[in-house]
């Protein structure tokens, strides 16, 4: 004759199955949440990501590549004082982050400083050409005056760089103005820092002669640019006055 009860002599039992259910479940969530990450974390390879700004753009397309990573270039570039054009200009991730194997990299090129064509201006006034230079955020550079047979007294007769000539923003433009006079004494430019081409114009322009031209080796400036002139700038000249210029050999 049994005194116990079979419900009450079963507890026993299924307090064990109790336990190695919520045993299985607790080593479960343990090897899901520790065990796993760590035996994925090292079949997965990491690096810190190359610093490729300021770099030509086929060279930081190299280093990524090298280092496991894959590139990917924005549609299109953006303009920067600071960057050459061509040169890496933005990266995400930024460099020294650490991130997987074969993670893409944003490359932004850069399309350097802005460019813009020196607008025409013979005949102009000489407000209406400084505004249309400021409205392209050229800088206003000198005020010359030269001997002109057609155009009026303070009309504008070019401008140096010329007009068409694509040129960077932030570039200095000098305004060469009518005197009104067909002949007499001309106010000499600076021709300092031009190149020889652009000197020669400019002296052919204001009625003088290229005379000497001396050349000079300079490891600090690029061939064919004037170092040199005489007379010196700021000089009132007569027509056909000879100047003499040194320019880098």
């Amino acid at each position: 004759m049994k005194l116990v009860p079979n419900f009450i002599s079963r507890r026993p039992q299924l307090h064990a199955i109790y336990f190695w259910i919520f045993a299985l479940i607790a080593i479960a969530v343990m090897v899901n949440w520790i065990a796993m990450p760590i035996v994925a974390g090292r079949l997965i390879t990491t690096m810190p990501v190359p610093n490729v700004v300021n770099m030509l753009a086929d060279e930081a397309e190299t280093t990524l590549t090298k280092a496991g990573l894959n590139v990917k270039w924005a549609k299109e570039g953006r303009y920067s004082s600071e960057i050459k054009k061509n040169h890496v200009l933005i990266q995400m991730p930024a460099a020294g982050r650490t991130v997987k194997e074969n993670r893409t990299v944003f490359l932004t090129i850069s399309k350097g400083v802005p460019e813009v064509s020196i607008p025409g201006s013979r005949g102009q006034s000489l407000r209406q050409v400084e505004i249309s230079l400021q409205r392209l955020e050229l800088l206003l550079g000198g005020r010359i005056e030269g001997a002109h047979s057609e155009i009026p007294r303070g009309a504008v007769i070019r401008t140096e760089p010329d007009s068409g000539k694509m040129v960077r923003v932030g570039t200095r433009v000098d305004i060469i103005v009518s005197s009104g006079k067909k002949s007499g004494k001309t106010l000499l430019p600076s021709l300092l820092d031009m190149s020889l081409s652009k000197a020669t114009e400019l002296i052919d322009t204001l009625g003088f002669k290229l005379a000497q031209v001396i050349y000079v080796q300079l490891e600090d400036k690029l061939p064919n640019t004037v170092v040199e002139m005489s007379p010196k700038p700021g000089e009132y000249l007569d027509p056909e006055t000879e100047i003499d210029l040194t320019v880098v050999e």
